[in-house]
């Protein structure tokens, strides 16, 4: 199979169809892929039949769980969307993006933890240089899984969020770290027994605001205290990140917290930021988004302008 492919003369080819083959891979149903490239389904089923003969091999079977690619059709589309990628943005080099000259609306995936340090500072740059843009920004079910890849390519330009490392993503799915940062504790400045150290006895001691997305089970500072024979004792649990430092302001709870945000607020409304004794694993942001929108010259220029701001502010 791979002899006959290796073998094969590009010009009986037609390249249409590679396009084709990257889509139906990449959504692995033919109805998606027949919308993403703009062709009816019956021509989308007859394009596959195509590429079937040409390469004497099904590429996509039915099985349980859908239409699955082909051990040929894996190892064809690494160099069909290598292939692609340098061609279109080859062909894009040349489309002039003016950031000034669109109204165009992105839609973005993530929580207010982002909106608060990188996409109210983003607006600055934006309003400046940009500002007919408009961004939508709606809310993910967790901070720490990332969306799926359908709808990074069908619904949101873009997601941020405490999303594992690249290499365990979908393959779709480029992503760039914005920034590193570790977590503290908040505590109200007129906390009746903690000033200025935190011991990991108060800290098992006291009561918790506690950020959870999950309905149930234990989150990631509950297994540390519980490696060391306590038990977290949550008052509060909230999905937003901006209302627990509100919450700790007037109360003598506890909240752990990215650094950054901590000390946006700490000032304002007169609060304690204070090392965790416990080791916890850093928060890193990153961002996301999908192969489909990956050359596109308003969306590069979007990305490029986030990572230079994040860049900037982590300089800061």
């Amino acid at each position: 199979m791979m002899t006959t492919i290796h073998n094969m003369n590009l010009q009986s080819i037609d390249l249409n169809l590679l396009v084709v083959l990257e889509a139906l891979v990449e959504e692995c149903n033919v109805t998606r892929a027949a919308k993403r490239i703009g062709l009816s389904q019956p021509a989308m089923s007859n394009a596959l039949a195509r590429l079937r003969r040409t390469f004497d091999d099904p590429l996509l079977v039915r099985t349980a769980d859908g239409m699955v690619p082909t051990p040929a059709a894996q190892s064809l589309i690494i160099p069909v969307r290598h292939a692609l990628t340098q061609l279109r943005e080859a062909l894009e080099e040349k489309a002039f993006f003016d950031p000034t000259a669109t109204d165009r609306t992105f839609h973005l995936l993530t929580n207010d933890y982002a909106e608060i340090a990188l996409v109210a500072p983003l607006l600055q740059t934006l309003r400046k240089n940009a500002g007919f843009i408009k961004l939508r920004i709606q809310r993910p079910r967790s901070v720490f899984e990332p969306p799926s890849t359908s709808s990074l390519a069908d619904s949101f330009d873009l997601a941020m969020g405490f999303y594992p490392d690249a290499l365990a993503l979908d393959a779709r799915l480029h992503s760039a770290l914005l920034w590193e940062e570790r977590n503290v504790c908040l505590v109200s400045a007129k906390h009746p027994t903690i000033n200025g150290k935190l011991s990991l006895k108060q800290f098992a001691e006291a009561e918790h605001v506690a950020l959870f997305y999950k309905p149930s089970g234990p989150g990631v500072v509950d297994t540390l205290l519980a490696q060391k024979g306590f038990t977290r004792k949550i008052a509060v649990q909230s999905p937003h990140f901006a209302s627990l430092p509100f919450i700790v302001a007037g109360t003598d709870l506890i909240a752990t917290v990215p650094e950054r945000m901590a000390r946006q607020f700490a000032r304002q409304l007169k609060l304690q930021v204070l090392p965790v004794p416990l080791d916890l694993p850093a928060f890193r942001l990153t961002l996301l988004w999908h192969q489909r929108h990956h050359s596109d010259p308003a969306h590069r220029w979007l990305r490029s302008t986030m990572i230079e701001t994040a860049v900037k502010l982590a300089k800061n």
